[in-house]
């Protein structure tokens, strides 16, 4: 009974000692991304009905967060983003979370939510652009070692909601236009 009672004893501390070692520190973590939206847009103007065009703009985005885990940081991103009639500043929560470890590639998951402001938006005369709610979950890959810095490559869905008030017509009593981007984000960035 008392070499059972040493084995465990032995057992307890042993694991205990394994899991001091294996503790995580937490730490900050930023994110910097550059790239572009890319999407299809249908539209009504003029001769021109239910007219489809490409479009390409730029973004450009920072997440700076905490490590809560090995896996998953949680923090908050702030950006621009550069539509052709629009220019929005998304403020959102985010979330990093790594799927996959490999020795120097790591697939990871991302998710932001939030809010596109127009402070830097310029209107022409007549036209009042306000902000609205933005979705971007995507999903990446970060080139470098675990724990370190990293090259990520991000291929995401982003949603951003706008309205838009619009000068009068003749004998109308109200004129606005309710926007919402849907784009393709490719985003190359650095991880530290």
């Amino acid at each position: 009974m008392k070499s059972l009672s040493y084995l465990l004893i032995c057992f307890l501390l042993s694991g205990s000692l394994l899991a001091q070692e294996n503790t995580f520190k937490r730490k900050y973590v930023n994110h910097t991304e550059f790239g572009g939206l890319f999407g299809r847009v249908k539209s009504s103007y003029g001769y021109q009905q239910n007219a489809v065009e490409s479009k390409a703009s730029i973004t450009a985005q920072i997440y700076n967060g905490l490590q809560l885990n090995r896996r998953m940081s949680a923090g908050v991103t702030a950006g621009m983003d550069w539509y052709k009639t629009a220019l929005v500043n998304p403020f959102a929560a985010g979330i990093r979370y790594d799927l996959f470890e490999g020795r120097s590639a790591r697939l990871f998951g991302t998710l932001d939510a939030g809010y596109g402001f127009t402070w830097f938006h310029q209107d022409t005369d007549g036209y009042n652009t306000k902000g609205g709610w933005m979705l971007n979950p995507g999903i990446g890959v970060k080139y470098g070692k675990p724990g370190g810095n990293a090259f990520t490559i991000v291929f995401s869905y982003k949603r951003q909601e706008l309205h838009v008030d619009k000068p009068l017509w003749y004998d109308q009593q109200v004129r606005f236009e309710e926007r919402i981007y849907n784009r393709l984000a490719l985003r190359l960035g650095m991880y530290l």
